[in-house]
């Protein structure tokens, strides 16, 4: 394998300082002025922030640029993924939602029609969606573990069952499902005014709670199918590595900023007469940490220039570079509260909702132990 390095343009370096700048100046401020009941950033102050994000061009920054997105790659997005995380809410979406709500990916396989009815208003209008995959029965297994039904009548489909652990349902406008109809796994995209809907939130212990979904004789058009029947899981292997993708640059980023902020602690805290910052077993810390947040960033620009390129190993280094940044953040978050003591328990502080969202990263889009399956799986190919 031939391989450049990771030399960012002149035009990737400033868009990255550019969102990095936004971030601290305008999103970090605005989580502080709220108040610990909070969970995610509100409308009015939401709405504001995105009209300034839109001002400078930071808006659906990862969506093609022939539907109104920013048309970034890969590569590039997970270097500006990592910047746009260094606050409070930017879990289950970095920048929690001021740079927009980036439609499914899978939208991108429809009809010119359903390109226009759903992708280019969700970009131009702010509007948000949701992709529904898992259920009660599972969700790491979709092709097995999927109950919910379209069945095909007169007027078009009839979507019966559950879905478990949909991110962002209660305040979407439109949604794609995955649902077996007679042909295998299909993906259809609704709109979730449609009779027979009804979303439950489930409390949970990160601060954006998912929800149930359960769909009641729902009835949707025959246009609401994307791309061929039978074809959905297909259709959604892209859009599980863009979102392990995201994760990962997402963990990357947290870790880096929960070491920066516990950094200035330790430079300042004094303990027995000297700097926190001066004893070995906090140096330690630190170091151990620097080596891990580092491999988890190179393994996670790895896969996404392997992706760009659109190499058959890219699935492979985006389940290794989610496993290792989520697993990394983790740990690293965890050994950063432990520098600030009380301090890192604190909801002054962003440290506890990382440590919570980090906990929650390492079951989303693929858990630890399905991502090591797939790691071991292609190592092992030959021995089985």
């Amino acid at each position: 394998m031939t391989f450049a390095g990771f030399d960012l343009s002149d035009e990737l370096a400033a868009l990255a300082n550019l969102v990095r700048d936004f971030t601290a100046r305008e999103i970090v401020p605005a989580e502080a002025a709220l108040g610990p009941e909070h969970r995610s950033i509100p409308q009015p102050v939401l709405g504001d922030l995105r009209t300034k994000a839109r001002q400078v061009g930071l808006w659906c920054m990862d969506a093609p640029e022939e539907y109104g997105g920013g048309g970034l790659g890969a590569f590039d997005s997970v270097v500006v993924w990592e910047q746009a995380c260094k606050h409070r809410f930017c879990f289950p979406i970095a920048g929690g939602g001021v740079f927009g709500h980036t439609p499914p990916v899978v939208l991108y396989a429809g009809t010119p029609e359903q390109i226009d009815t759903w992708v280019r208003p969700a970009i131009a209008e702010a509007r948000t969606g949701f992709s529904a995959v898992a259920e009660p029965s599972g969700g790491t297994d979709p092709k097995r573990a999927i109950r919910t039904t379209a069945e095909r009548v007169a007027d078009g489909w009839l979507l019966n069952g559950t879905k478990m652990w949909i991110t962002h349902a209660d305040h979407a406008e439109y949604g794609v499902v995955y649902a077996r109809t007679a042909s295998g796994i299909s993906a259809f995209v609704l709109d979730t005014s449609t009779p027979g809907i009804t979303i439950t939130p489930i409390p949970m212990m990160r601060d954006a709670w998912p929800f149930e979904v359960r769909f009641d004789d729902c009835l949707l058009p025959e246009d609401a199918l994307i791309g061929e029947e039978g074809h959905g899981l297909t259709l959604a292997g892209a859009w599980l590595s863009k979102g392990r993708l995201s994760y990962a640059a997402r963990a990357v980023g947290v870790a880096e900023e929960a070491m920066r902020l516990a950094a200035d602690w330790a430079a300042e805290r004094e303990t027995f007469g000297a700097p926190l910052a001066t004893r070995q077993a906090i140096q330690f810390v630190f170091a151990d940490a620097r080596v891990a947040v580092d491999a988890a960033r190179l393994l996670t620009w790895r896969a996404a220039w392997l992706a760009d390129r659109g190499r058959p190993e890219a699935r492979r280094a985006a389940a290794m570079a989610k496993l290792s940044a989520t697993e990394t953040g983790f740990g690293v978050v965890d050994q950063m509260i432990q520098v600030l003591g009380a301090m890192g328990l604190a909801r002054e502080l962003p440290l506890e909702s990382w440590f919570r969202d980090l906990r929650a990263a390492r079951l989303i889009e693929g858990s630890s132990e399905i991502l090591r399956d797939i790691v071991a799986r292609d190592e092992l190919r030959g021995a089985r």
